[in-house]
């Protein structure tokens, strides 16, 4: 098991197969700003995949919904585990959260300064991605999850 940075959880399985569900509204707009940073720094665009956005999902309404911020959620789960539980197989997984802003361009702004999510949006081994916000009914902020990774490729 290798550990780079927040929380990453890395492991291998089996073949995951891809499901594309494309985000809309703020984020839509954040994956087309991770996509143009990746771009411009030589990485391919990340493809949204249905199970990794089930994933960001699952941890952005657990957040609000239980009023915590981490990677570690009170159930214990890790992000590994809760892209285990939507059967998607990887080789490498990572995770980016952001609390109090539904402004698309903040939240990308804060993760390109913080130099482990910096990393993620910039590793051009993740190929897939999901994202999700949630926002709380009574509540003046958003909680937002990345999630990427590589999948497991037998070659096919």
């Amino acid at each position: 098991m290798r550990i780079l940075f927040l929380g990453l959880a890395f492991g291998a399985s089996l073949l995951s197969t891809n499901v594309h569900a494309m985000p809309r509204g703020p984020e839509a707009d954040v994956l087309a700003m991770i996509n143009a940073e990746r771009v411009r720094a030589g990485c391919q665009p990340l493809r949204v995949e249905a199970r990794l956005s089930e994933a960001a999902e699952r941890q952005s309404h657990g957040m609000a919904e239980h009023h915590y911020f981490n990677h570690n959620a009170p159930d214990g789960s890790t992000p590994g585990k809760r892209v285990k539980d939507t059967g998607y197989v990887y080789q490498m997984v990572g995770e980016n959260i952001e609390i109090n802003s539904d402004d698309p361009e903040a939240v990308v702004t804060t993760w390109m300064n913080s130099p482990g999510h910096r990393q993620n949006i910039l590793m051009c081994a993740f190929k897939e991605t999901g994202i999700a916000m949630a926002w709380p009914e009574g509540e003046g902020r958003a909680y937002w999850t990345q999630v990427f990774a590589m999948p497991l490729n037998l070659g096919k």
